[in-house]
Parts: C-alpha cells; sequence; structure tokens
C-alpha cells in the first residue's frame, strides 16, 4: 500500500513540530526554528514522485549539517511530544527518517528488522542506540 499525505496527516505534522506547512503542487514543505540553530530545518514530502522503477512519498531535509532524503516512505508515526518518523519498509530492512521540532534529524538506514526483536543488552553497543530508537516502529511494520 503506497503512503499517502493527507490533510489530517499534513494538520497533525503542524501540531508535533509546531510549525506552518506551505503546499505546492505534489508536495508539502515546513521550515523549522530553533533558537540553538542558526539555519532553520526545512523539510518536503513529495506525492507521487518517479522513483526508478516505482512511484511513490518521498521526504528531503535539509539541515545545518545536511541533506538527506528518504524514498518510497511506506508510513510514518509521530512520537510525542514533538518528533515525526518517516518509514521506509522491505522484507527485512528499515530505514526511517526522524524529524523534531527543535531541528533534529536523524536518519537511519538499512537496519535488519532482526534487530529490533533481539535483548538490547546482548547486542553490539555500536547497534544498541538504532535498535532501541527503531522499534518503537514495530507497530506500523508490515
Amino acid at each position: 500500500m503506497k503512503f499517502k499525505i493527507n490533510s489530517d496527516i499534513i494538520k497533525k505534522i503542524d501540531d508535533t513540530l509546531g510549525a506552518e506547512h506551505q503546499t505546492f503542487e505534489g508536495a508539502v514543505t515546513w521550515t523549522l526554528k530553533s533558537p540553538d540553530n542558526f539555519k532553520p530545518l526545512v523539510f518536503t514530502i513529495y506525492q507521487d514522485v518517479h522513483l526508478g522503477d516505482i512511484e511513490g512519498a518521498m521526504v528531503s531535509v535539509q539541515t545545518r549539517h545536511g541533506y538527506y532524503e528518504l524514498h518510497d516512505i511506506s508510513a510514518m508515526m509521530f512520537f510525542e511530544p514533538d518528533e515525526v518518523i518517516f518509514i521506509q519498509n522491505d522484507t527485512d530492512k528499515l530505514s526511517c527518517l526522524i524529524i523534531g521540532s527543535e531541528c533534529t534529524c536523524s536518519l537511519y538506514s538499512n537496519i535488519s528488522k532482526e534487530l529490533l526483536r533481539q535483548d538490547f543488552a546482548e547486542l553490539h553497543p555500536a547497534v544498541i542506540l538504532s535498535a532501541m530508537q527503531l522499534s518503537i516502529t514495530e507497530s506500523v511494520l508490515d
């Protein structure tokens, strides 16, 4: 099932991130500002983009640290009080882009779903953060 952004999702993003959206043809953009950052975070959700052999939704993010894209969004969720998580989910891997109201942005890509089901105490220290952070997404995974 393709991810579709609608007015309810747009309103929930506005409320969660404390920002007003701007709508363009096939895209919705938010600009987040924080007193801790000199440069705002700008992100856009695009609908029905040609992504090689498929059409789907994608999100792009410009931060003071760089530019990030997540293609073929399959789901999203809200992590209260102030984060939005965009998810790309396939059979055994997961990628997520997490945007916070204070201009924070985290990207996790090609994470094995198996890590989310393991005992965190037994994981290698290098993967504990991604496993813990992304375990909350299990409720929306296929």
